[in-house]
C-alpha cells in the first residue's frame, strides 16, 4: 500500500473523483460501471486488500467497498487508481444507513463480511453489524441463488451469527445447519485473516445462499 503521505485527500474524493462514490441516492449501476455484469458488495473493507485483489481474479464482476474508515477507503482508492482497476467502486457510509439507499431488491450477487467489529464487551453487544433486521436486508438484495459470505474468529459472535442467519427463511446454510468452516480457498485472505491463521486462531466461515 502507499505511504500515508501519497495517498488521495478525501477532499479529493469528495470533489469527484471516479473511483469514489458517498450518495444518499441509489447509483444506476450499469451506468457507474458501463456493464451489466453481476453486482458484487464486501461490507467492511478496511485496507482493501481483499476487494482489490477480488476485482483483479473476478474482472467479469463489478465490485462495491462500503466503509467510513477513511484512511482505508483513501489507501483503497489510490491502489485502484494505480493498478487501473475498473470494476471496483468505493463507497462511503455506515452500512445500516447507506446499504438499503444504494441497492434495491434482488440486485446483488455476493455479499461478503470479512472479521466485522465483534464488539466483545457484554455492554457494548447491542453494537454488532449482524442482527435479524440487517440478515433480513441482506437477503432481500440478493438475488436468487445468489450467496452471502461471512467471516470471523470470534466463536461467541460466529455462534450469534448462525443462529440469526438459519433463523432468516430466505437463506440456506451451505454447509447445513448450524455448520460452519473452517478454510476458504477461492478468495483472497484478508490482512486480519492472515494474521489470525499466523496465529492459530480458528476462523468460522459461513456461506449461505438465497433459496
Amino acid at each position: 500500500m502507499s505511504s500515508t503521505k501519497n495517498l488521495i485527500s478525501f477532499d479529493e474524493l469528495e470533489s469527484g473523483h471516479p473511483l469514489f462514490i458517498n450518495t444518499d441516492e441509489r447509483p444506476d449501476w450499469p451506468s457507474v460501471f458501463g456493464n451489466d455484469h453481476p453486482l458484487k458488495l464486501e461490507i467492511g473493507f478496511g485496507n482493501g486488500r481483499f476487494l482489490i485483489e477480488l476485482a483483479l481474479q473476478r474482472q467479469e464482476s463489478n465490485f462495491i467497498g462500503l466503509d467510513f474508515y477513511h484512511k482505508g477507503i483513501r489507501k483503497s482508492v489510490t491502489r485502484l487508481g494505480k493498478l487501473m482497476i475498473n470494476n471496483a467502486r468505493i463507497c462511503y457510509g455506515d452500512a445500516r444507513e447507506k446499504v438499503p439507499i444504494l441497492f434495491q431488491a434482488g440486485e446483488l450477487s455476493e455479499i461478503f463480511i470479512n472479521f466485522p467489529d465483534p464488539w466483545p464487551k457484554k455492554r457494548h453487544i447491542k453494537r454488532r453489524l449482524i442482527k435479524p433486521d440487517f440478515v433480513r436486508l441482506l437477503a432481500t438484495l440478493l438475488e436468487s441463488g445468489g450467496s452471502l459470505h461471512l467471516a470471523t474468529d470470534c466463536e461467541p459472535y460466529a455462534r450469534e451469527m448462525i443462529v440469526y442467519l438459519e433463523e432468516e427463511p430466505l437463506l440456506k446454510n451451505k454447509s447445513g445447519e448450524t455448520q460452519f468452516f473452517h478454510e476458504r480457498d477461492d478468495v483472497p485472505k484478508t490482512k486480519y485473516e492472515n494474521y489470525f491463521i499466523r496465529n492459530g486462531h480458528t476462523i468460522y466461515y459461513t456461506s449461505f445462499t438465497k433459496k
